[in-house]
């Protein structure tokens, strides 16, 4: 079996990776540079506060982390490259994460954040689901009040009048 593992990946695997982190790089860039288009009233009175800081600060780090990512990929001895990722999973968290996108507008951030915060771990493996969902109504609501109350963005809220 160490045989097996230690086996480089097919050139197609290889390229299909590489092709996948440079889709999320740039898709990351993109997203940074219309950070810079115009700003709203709310952000210009709360110093930059408002709907355009915190997503920028986000992508920045994201871009930094994405860097690693990249060198990861083309580099020949990193030990991602000398094993299968799991591209399957890949394509279904980034489906996952379209989806958590648009149920936002249509059940809220809130409950939208732990519906995604549930799946995702499932999708990756992890089968303690009374972490799982503790975790993600815990980190959900820390990031709602987070949002809501210290950087002062309204969120989208339920449609089901629940008051979040």
């Amino acid at each position: 079996m160490a045989e097996e593992s230690a086996a480089p990946p097919p050139r197609a695997t290889v390229i299909t990776d590489r092709a996948v982190a440079l889709v999320i790089v740039a898709v990351t860039a993109v997203f940074f540079v219309l950070t810079f288009g115009e700003v709203s009233a709310f952000a210009r009175a709360s110093a930059g506060r408002g709907p355009y800081f915190f997503p920028r600060v986000v992508l920045v780090l994201l871009l930094i982390v994405e860097t690693v990512l990249l060198f990861s990929v083309f580099s020949p001895r990193h030990p991602m490259v000398s094993r299968r990722l799991p591209s399957l999973r890949m394509g279904l968290l980034i489906a996952a994460t379209a989806a958590y996108c648009a149920l936002i507008p249509l059940a809220g951030f809130l409950i939208a954040s732990v519906i995604f915060g549930i799946f995702v771990p499932v999708l990756l493996g992890r089968r303690d689901y009374g972490v799982i969902v503790a975790v993600a109504l815990v980190y959900s609501t820390a990031v709602w009040w987070l949002f809501e109350r210290v950087f002062l963005i309204i969120l989208p809220a339920s449609p089901f009048d629940i008051g979040f």
